[in-house]
């Protein structure tokens, strides 16, 4: 929920130690409709469940989600796929819990499912859209462009555990592109704004999307197919 503070516990010094045991997320600002600006990212806001996942000392030390006391748990199945993905330990990840059916359809009554403790429900993923630590080094200061350079450097897309596509600049192409899927709603982040604990403000919006009267249900594979390209 807005403003809700995560609270990660202290495991190794290289990293939670240096976030004090507590870390809060950025929150998007309302946007009001698609638009074109090439200082921004777009990319699908997609229809899952926001999260912070840690990996220090080789494994997932914390998966932290709004509504689920134990994310870890829930979506255990992610605890070996995404650290071996990383090519850096000490990594801190803003993304979302997503559940796929067996076709790898995005399938949110499977997601809640999930959340309400049946770990038999779908397969879960995870999305990466942000990169707030790698190799202990903290990053939420520099830009989002920066940010977003280094994630798509240092996670390897595998199955389940990738990082979000992204469009610069054209967002309406997105937007259609989206609304074909049923989704409602897209990023924009600017590519000059640092991570902002807390709201965003023009730093990130999440932008409404009018979807389509009949739409396909959404792949994760087919939406990272999508022609999206990297912030320069």
């Amino acid at each position: 929920m807005p403003g809700e503070q995560l609270d990660l516990p202290i495991s190794t010094a290289s990293v939670v130690d240096r976030l004090a045991g507590r870390i809060r997320p950025m929150q998007p600002a309302p946007g009001v409709a698609p638009f074109d600006d090439p200082a921004y990212l777009f990319e699908p806001w997609w229809p899952g469940i926001r999260a912070i996942a840690v990996v220090d000392g080789g494994r997932l030390a914390r998966l932290q989600a709004e509504g689920l006391a134990d994310a870890l748990t829930a979506f255990g199945e992610l605890t070996e796929e995404l650290p071996g993905q990383l090519m850096e330990d000490g990594v801190v990840l803003d993304g979302w819990l997503l559940a796929l059916d067996e076709g790898g359809w995005l399938d949110t009554h499977l997601l809640r499912r999930r959340m309400g403790g049946d770990r038999r429900a779908g397969r879960p993923a995870f999305v990466a859209s942000d990169l707030l630590w790698c190799g202990g080094v903290d990053w939420h200061r520099r830009t989002y462009a920066s940010r977003r350079r280094r994630l798509e450097a240092v996670l390897l897309d595998g199955d389940r555990c990738v990082v979000s596509h992204a469009l610069r600049g054209e967002g309406t192409l997105l937007a259609e592109a989206l609304a074909r899927f049923g989704l409602d709603a897209l990023s924009a982040r600017r590519l000059d704004a640092r991570y902002r604990f807390g709201a965003s403000g023009e730093g990130w919006l999440r932008v409404p999307i009018a979807p389509a009267e009949h739409f396909e249900r959404p792949r994760l594979a087919l939406i990272q197919r999508l022609p999206f390209e990297e912030p320069d």
